[in-house]
């Protein structure tokens, strides 16, 4: 009878835990559909383009004619196209640097106690909640030449004798580009890193003190290290925020003048949709998401770091 018990058993535990395993599937459907939807299928349909020569007769077509690595080729030939590569990642640096070093000390501000510290690090967040084309716009009033703030100001300081022209001089339009970028990304920096502040153990702190340890001392040799799984994942999410910037470049320049803002993201779409070169657009294209390929291991490796070195300082 036990034998017979067992016999029949085990198929209706192994029929439950089948019938568990498709509601299982069945609440993922949804889901694994929209990443095949929204994230597979483009990528690859831009892979595909990206092997094709296309044109807006053939660009609705899965069956353009096969261009082997000729647009790869362009790409890596055309002087645009390597200026943009290069300029995005001078860009990117540039902007890291600069959040990264502002967004810091700001964090390192706000841990202090001083009348309005509630205020004002609700006040930091505002850039971050603007649409980046509404960012682009709004730099573009103050830096432009005639009326722009920025220029009045200057002017009426003495620093500037006559109308910069920050947006139409090439010399000068990244950097204008560049400031609006870093303004935008250091309430991002700013949050992660008080955040991580607040981890800091106050006991450590005060040993350090008691120990003659200065300002710069427990800084570099007691917070630093604390916080350092926190500043690695936090600079690379802004690289991965940063390299694909493209609405603040539209807004404040188009790309101009004469190429010389043209980033990743604003030549592959001038490629693209102005001059109809979407295989070669999507070439480009395939610069970014290789960037993100790398990313994306290092982003997981930095995370699983983050949380060892939180669970063992939780032991």
């Amino acid at each position: 009878m036990a034998v017979q018990s067992v016999s029949t058993g085990s198929p209706r535990r192994v029929s439950a835990w089948r019938r568990r395993q498709l509601a299982g599937w069945l609440f993922l459907t949804p889901a694994i559909a929209y990443l095949l939807f929204a994230f597979a299928l483009p990528i690859v349909y831009n892979l595909m383009l990206s092997f094709e020569k296309t044109s807006p007769a053939t660009i609705g077509d899965f069956a353009a004619p096969f261009a082997g690595s000729d647009n790869y080729h362009f790409i890596l030939h055309d002087s645009t196209s390597r200026a943009a590569i290069v300029r995005t990642l001078e860009f990117t640096a540039g902007s890291l640097l600069g959040q990264f070093v502002i967004g810091f000390a700001l964090a390192l501000l706000f841990s202090l106690q001083f009348p309005g510290r509630t205020l004002a690090r609700s006040l930091i967040i505002v850039p971050w909640l603007l649409p980046l084309i509404v960012t682009g716009v709004m730099f573009r009033f103050l830096f432009q030449a005639e009326g722009g703030a920025v220029n009045q100001v200057l002017t009426s300081l003495g620093l500037a004798s006559h109308s910069v022209q920050w947006l139409t001089d090439p010399d000068l339009s990244l950097w204008t580009i560049l400031i609006a970028n870093i303004w935008l990304g250091v309430p991002f920096f700013t949050l992660l890193l008080y955040s991580a502040l607040q981890d800091v153990p106050v006991e450590l702190k005060e040993a350090a003190v008691i120990d003659g340890a200065g300002p710069w001392q427990r800084l570099r040799l007691v917070i630093v290290p604390i916080i350092l799984p926190v500043i690695e994942v936090t600079l690379l999410l802004g690289f991965v925020f940063t390299v694909k910037v493209f609405d603040l470049v539209i807004g404040l320049t188009g790309g101009g003048p004469a190429n010389s803002t043209q980033l990743i993201t604003t030549w592959s779409y001038n490629l693209s949709f102005q001059e109809f070169s979407f295989g070669e657009g999507a070439a480009l294209n395939n610069v970014l998401l290789l960037l993100a390929l790398i990313c994306a291991p290092a982003y997981l490796w930095l995370s699983r770091g983050s949380l060892k070195s939180s669970s063992g300082a939780g032991r």
